[in-house]
């Protein structure tokens, strides 16, 4: 169903992505190692990761690093990520567990795998050459998706840390048959982290396969909330859809949570929208104040794009008389470039604007 709040896993779910679809299928069969997901927010990412990866019929692995987060980017928590998918994998691949018993600090009991992530335990790389070693054997290949990528930035080394650029750089050269997909809804932080223009970087230079979604546009969104109402039996007027578009643009995660309230509670009118809104906003305003820890400067520079100043010097301007202290220019830069990593704010003809409407509405007039 278009209006299911949770990731499709279903090409008759997935609507508006055909493109995509094909062509990440179609990275998958390639030879490039490394597959970069990219877009903002709410966009469809994960679902049509999922999608792909349940089509391509090979075995994978999926892991959501927002886990990481909440375990302060450990080697613990991601340990557990990989025993889990691992675990699930063996249950359906039985050969696999010969060579996962093979490399030290692996356990299998049963179907299920645990990772030593001690000093002296599992490695990442001899885990993976194993991987690789059944894979050969079995004539097939795999793909490892990590969603929400850019939190890898925080794992680069260090005490009890995984250096993942080194690691990748490590997959490039030795593994054959391992494919890995990075999605990132914070593009520049993604791009940071892989070193993609950073001749120190390990993955400096190396091929990589890009495919970026973009949001729906008008006619897209409208379609796809007519075929999502009339999967329920319902056929709001224009009007009503035409609003909605208004308010939400084509981000399709905005777009779906309405359409799911409003066929939950069987209502079409403002009021609906309004609380679509309300809940959208709160969602969205906690992701701002993670943000706004980084800098007390990006709360003005957002307020000044939401007021309509989208010039380099309206916003200087601004942002100035709102903190009551001078802004460099080099700074100003900064927080721009910072804002766009996130994808937050983009340029268009020559003026910040936002990405999502959600934040103009938080932080504009």
């Amino acid at each position: 169903m278009l209006f299911d709040v949770a990731p499709k896993d279903e090409r008759t779910s997935l609507f508006g992505r055909d493109k995509e679809l094909e062509k990440l299928l179609q990275s998958f069969g390639s030879k490039a190692p490394l597959i970069l997901l990219l877009g903002m927010r709410r966009v469809g990412k994960t679902s049509l990761l999922k999608v792909a990866l349940k089509e391509w019929g090979q075995p994978y692995l999926y892991l959501d690093l927002r886990a990481l987060a909440d375990g302060g980017f450990s080697k613990v928590v991601f340990y557990r990520l990989l025993s889990d998918e691992l675990t699930r994998v063996q249950s359906s691949w039985d050969r696999l567990r010969f060579f996962l018993q093979k490399v030290r600090g692996v356990q299998v009991a049963g179907i299920s795998v645990e990772l030593d992530w001690r000093r002296n335990g599992m490695t990442i790389s001899s885990l993976f050459r194993k991987i690789d070693e059944w894979l050969e054997s079995e004539g097939k290949n795999m793909a490892v998706a990590f969603d929400e990528a850019q939190l890898l930035r925080d794992m680069r080394g260090g005490k009890g840390r995984i250096d993942f650029r080194k690691f990748l750089a490590f997959a490039y050269d030795n593994l054959r048959h391992v494919k890995f997909v990075l999605t990132g809804s914070e593009v520049g932080l993604l791009m940071d982290f892989i070193g993609a223009e950073d001749p120190s970087s390990p993955l400096y230079g190396r091929y990589r396969e890009e495919i970026v979604l973009q949001k729906f546009d008008r006619e897209t969104s409208l379609e796809f909330l007519r075929r999502g109402f009339r999967e329920h039996g319902f056929e709001p007027s224009p009007d009503v859809l035409e609003k909605v578009v208004d308010v939400l643009d084509g981000v399709v995660g905005w777009l779906t949570y309405y359409g799911y309230t409003a066929v939950y509670e069987k209502k079409f009118d403002e009021n609906i929208l309004e609380k679509v809104v309300d809940q959208a906003k709160r969602v969205t305003e906690n992701e701002l104040s993670k943000v706004f820890q980084r800098s007390r400067y990006y709360k003005h520079v957002l307020r000044a794009v939401g007021m309509g100043y989208g010039e380099w010097a309206a916003i200087k301007r601004a942002a100035e008389a709102w903190s009551g202290v001078p802004i460099s220019n080099a700074h100003l830069t900064r927080l721009l470039h910072g804002l766009e990593k996130l994808s937050i704010i983009e340029k268009k003809d020559g003026k910040y604007v936002f990405t999502d409407p959600i934040v103009a509405k938080i932080v504009g007039p």
